[in-house]
């Protein structure tokens, strides 16, 4: 995982990036100010966080979608 400062500065640029391309620009990396670099800095962890939680949500899901799926594929013996 990249350092919290190199993660927010992308984050930060592909944002900039994608607002451009929308239209809207926002001031470079290089020229935020202290405030402005925290809240990018807070914001990366925040998705570094929600993206956590969503592997672990997927794992899970994965986990209990294999032991259905496993029980699915069961031999079962049919009395006659």
């Amino acid at each position: 995982m990249p350092s919290t400062l190199s993660l927010a500065r992308h984050y930060y640029e592909t944002r900039r990036e994608v607002l451009a391309a929308g239209g809207h620009e926002t001031t470079p990396w290089y020229r935020l100010s202290a405030d402005e670099r925290a809240v990018a800095i807070t914001e990366s962890t925040i998705i570094v966080e929600a993206v956590r939680r969503a592997n672990e949500e997927h794992a899970a899901l994965r986990s209990a979608l294999g032991s259905r799926l496993h029980a699915v594929d069961e031999p079962r013996v049919v009395e006659v």
